[in-house]
């Protein structure tokens, strides 16, 4: 039995899809959907393809989901996906600590110039 249900809650959740939603899309009920993400039942590789189509993305990339990666969605273009996104509050701290220590460098650079 694969067990993917965790993988699958995960990438679920990113991808603002509601429970129901998913179930309605696969043709089921809720209460069996819910069983995949528990990992309760068992899932074949037809119900994996279509759960992935569903996300937008290939099988073997649900599959390989790596819970700490964080991704909103893939863009498709050139035959590739984009896993590049970053939530905005770690982007905007990235950001910040590249601009200090270029400044850091900068006052550095100055120093090193004799200008302090």
């Amino acid at each position: 039995m694969i067990k993917v249900g965790n993988k699958i809650r995960k990438i679920r959740e990113l991808k603002d899809i509601s429970p129901k939603e998913m179930a309605e899309q696969l043709e089921m009920t809720i209460q069996g959907y819910s069983r995949i993400e528990r990992d309760e039942v068992a899932i074949n590789t037809d119900k994996i393809e279509k759960i992935a189509s569903i996300f937008e993305m290939h099988p073997s990339e649900l599959l390989a989901f790596d819970e700490k990666t964080v991704f909103n969605y893939f863009n498709n273009t050139n035959a590739g996906y984009n896993f590049n996104y970053f939530p905005v509050e770690l982007k905007q701290l990235y950001e910040d600590k590249i601009k200090l220590l270029e400044e850091k460098i900068k006052f550095l650079e100055e120093k090193l110039n004799g200008k302090y």
